[in-house]
């Protein structure tokens, strides 16, 4: 099974109740917000899991490309046992405007699933985790926290470690759908990228990018919506001196609703 296929699987089985077995770590405390780690039983030849981060009311913390300002997510997970790697997956984020930034965050909350891989699947898998993340209100602050969890074989059902889990893998952005939702077309005009995404009516929607590393630049801003096309301006003011923009990749994440897909995108 090809990792994304596993993504596949494991955010499906996930949204379905299961009896199966789970355990979850302590609370660990951090700056104005707490961590603990849960741990599922085997899905498709791995292991499902999480990070589970409560934030005070009012605070916030950012996705794996926090906009014009923040800290992204570090995880380190090498003090583990029996894992062979581990795949932190990340639930589409809101747009929040402060007036002078775009940032791109979870609110109060936040589950990221993980993919674990065993070495041995039939032996305990150990978790330790440290992470590394910021948690912003009116101030900002840069804060980590550490957990570890085991899950032996045969561990116990835990109903609360699975309902965390199955709340937030849907919220995880599935390959696109094409003719449906998807990204029809990005192209250079100007100093801008004009991007084309096709999806369905909603109340809610939006298209989150995630630029080359060491482009600081800004999100897509909504233009124009007709015959079920949105279509998004995205400045690229604020990229480096001199670099080209053909050649370069993007990842964008659309959302519409209660679906987010994500899509790469090399410009052409």
């Amino acid at each position: 099974m090809t990792p994304a296929l596993f993504r596949l699987a494991l955010i499906l089985a996930l949204a379905a109740p299961a009896e199966a077995y789970a355990v979850r770590s302590d609370w660990a405390a951090a700056d104005e917000a707490k961590m603990r780690l849960l741990l599922a039983g085997p899905r498709e030849g791995g292991i499902a899991g999480g990070i589970e981060i409560l934030l005070e009311p009012g605070w916030y913390t950012y996705w794996r490309h926090p906009g014009e300002a923040g800290v992204p997510p570090v995880f380190d997970f090498s003090g583990s046992e029996n894992v062979a790697d581990v795949e932190v997956l990340y639930p589409a984020p809101e747009r929040y405007d402060d007036g002078t930034s775009v940032s791109l965050i979870y609110r109060d909350e936040v589950v990221f699933p993980l993919v674990i891989k065993p070495v041995e699947p039939d032996k305990p898998v150990t978790l330790h985790a440290e992470v590394v993340f910021g948690v912003c209100s009116k101030v900002c602050i840069p804060t980590r926290a550490s957990s570890v969890v085991t899950l032996p074989p045969g561990a116990p059902h835990d109903a609360l470690s699975q309902a965390r889990l199955t709340r937030f893998a849907p919220r995880v952005p599935k390959a696109a759908a094409p003719g449906r939702f998807e990204i029809e077309s990005v192209a250079v005009v100007d100093e801008a990228l004009m991007i084309d995404v096709r999806m369905p009516d909603s109340t809610y929607s939006d298209l989150f990018a995630n630029p080359p590393q060491g482009w600081y630049i800004g999100q897509p801003a909504f233009v124009s919506r007709a015959d079920g096309t949105s279509r998004y301006r995205l400045s690229l003011a604020g990229r480096p001196a001199g670099a080209e923009v053909r050649g370069q990749t993007f990842w964008f994440v659309a959302v519409a609703g209660g679906e987010a897909i994500e899509e790469e995108i090399e410009i052409r």
